[in-house]
C-alpha cells in the first residue's frame, strides 16, 4: 500500500479507490471507499464459482463485557480455514479495528473494516496485517 492513497483520502472529502497486490502469489484487490468514514475492503481478485460454504468471523463484543476476554463469534460452517484462522496471531489484530469482518468463501480469505478518516493510517497497518495473516495460514 502506498502513502499516495492515505494523501488522496485526506484531500478528497469522499472518494472511491482501488489497488491489487500480490501475497504468496495470489491476486487481491484492496477497495478503499470513503466520505465520513472510510470502508476497506481486501479480496481475492479472481472469483471462482464452486460450492458455496461461506462463513464469518466477528468480534463478539457482548461476550467481551462479561467475560472481560477476546471473544469471536462464528457464522457459518466450521472448516479446517475457519479454525486456522480462530487459532491465527494476525486475526485478533485484524479484528480489533471498528466494524471488522474475516471471511472464508470457497476457501478463500476477504476482509472488511471501517475507519474514521482521522485514522487513515491505520490502512497500512490493516494491509500489513493481512498480508501477515494470509502468508502464516
Amino acid at each position: 500500500m502506498s502513502e499516495k492513497i492515505i494523501e488522496l483520502i485526506l484531500q478528497n472529502p469522499s472518494g472511491f479507490e482501488t489497488e491489487k497486490i500480490i501475497i504468496n502469489n495470489r491476486n487481491y484487490e484492496v477497495s478503499y471507499e470513503w466520505k465520513r468514514r472510510i470502508n476497506i475492503e481486501i479480496k481475492p481478485a479472481q472469483q471462482l464459482f464452486q460450492d458455496i460454504a461461506i462463513s464469518e468471523i466477528e468480534k463478539n463484543n457482548f461476550m467481551i463485557f462479561i467475560t472481560r476476554s477476546p471473544s469471536y463469534s462464528l457464522r457459518g460452517t466450521r472448516t479446517a480455514l475457519t479454525e486456522n484462522l480462530l487459532s491465527n496471531k494476525y486475526t485478533p489484530a485484524l479484528l480489533s479495528f471498528p466494524a471488522s469482518k474475516i471471511s472464508c468463501e470457497n476457501n478463500q480469505v476477504s476482509y472488511t473494516a471501517k475507519l474514521r478518516k482521522k485514522n487513515s493510517d491505520q490502512l497500512i497497518k490493516i494491509v500489513n496485517y493481512f498480508e501477515a495473516l494470509i502468508r502464516t495460514l
